[in-house]
């Protein structure tokens, strides 16, 4: 019989609908460990065999389905899940609130969540140097990469979705600037991971560092 899915990608992955590819991944390749068709391939019968390999079809296509941006967008809308967007009027509200609502609303929390990411990387260049060769220590190291992918792409959406405080220009800018060296860090750790040249991660964790600088030099501005 047939392996009927009743579920959402995200059920069918154990994953809530709000989380980063990451995750995504995690989940997804702690489940094909368990349910991939060519395990214990010997011992199962026919029928168990054609049903672990519609089972990992379903996942591979709920999985495919998740990392793909514009995919998983058009797929949330058609389950019914809207993704809440903070946006407001700056109509009708002085120049301070308008500031105030953009720092607590915008900057600060993108400026917190790309600095969290960022302070992580030499943990994972310490994990790294064990083995750059070792699978799961790779493995471990693309899901770090999503991450920043995903917190990167999030940060970036914000600041040009939402109109930003003229007194705020500078900081803002300063903090485009921070994001796009982070960006180039991202591409480099991108070619390590095709080429295991450790020179790229070299060269990420200096574009790391610029990026830091950069974002205490915004948050330096929105204080003045």
């Amino acid at each position: 019989m047939p392996y009927k899915r009743t579920k959402t990608h995200y059920q069918i992955l154990g994953v809530e609908p709000d989380v980063p590819a990451g995750e995504i991944k995690r989940a997804y390749r702690q489940l094909v460990k368990s349910h991939h068709p060519d395990l214990e391939h010997h011992k199962r019968s026919d029928s168990e065999k054609e049903k672990a390999t519609e089972q990992m079809r379903v996942l591979n296509e709920a999985y495919e389905t998740l990392m793909d941006r514009a995919r998983r967008a058009y797929y949330d809308r058609s389950i019914g899940i809207i993704q809440r967007r903070f946006t407001f009027d700056s109509s009708g509200i002085s120049e301070d609130q308008a500031r105030e609502i953009y720092l607590g609303k915008v900057f600060h929390p993108a400026r917190r969540d790309i600095g969290r990411v960022l302070s992580a990387y030499k943990k994972q260049l310490r994990d790294l140097s064990l083995d750059i060769y070792d699978d799961e220590l790779i493995a471990e190291f693309e899901i770090f990469v999503d991450h920043l992918e995903e917190v990167l792409h999030s940060a970036s959406e914000s600041f040009g979705r939402e109109p930003c405080p003229r007194s705020l220009d500078a900081a803002v800018r300063i903090m485009r600037y921070s994001i796009a060296q982070a960006a180039d860090a991202l591409e480099e750790m991108r070619f390590f991971c095709q080429n295991f040249d450790y020179a790229h991660l070299t060269m990420a964790e200096s574009l790391i560092r610029i990026s830091q600088d950069l974002s205490r030099q915004s948050l330096r501005l929105t204080r003045t």
